[in-house]
């Protein structure tokens, strides 16, 4: 039985769960549905950003591990 490493297993972790966090915070923006809910538009745009550092986390620890 190999070893496996970590970092690289948390690394495509943090790929799927970006991906879908960009997504679902994208998605929710759209179409101006969140026209009226102010903090559910603020929240849906920082789970994008959120989404989008833990791509980049997982892309580092890709190209590290």
């Amino acid at each position: 039985m190999e070893f496996v490493d970590p970092v690289s297993i948390l690394s495509f972790l943090a790929l799927f769960l970006g991906i879908l966090m960009v997504v679902g915070g994208l998605y929710a923006r759209r179409g101006g549905r969140l026209r009226h809910r102010e903090g559910a538009a603020v929240l849906a745009g920082f789970a994008a950003l959120l989404g989008l550092l833990a791509l980049g986390a997982g892309f580092v620890g890709i190209l590290r591990g």
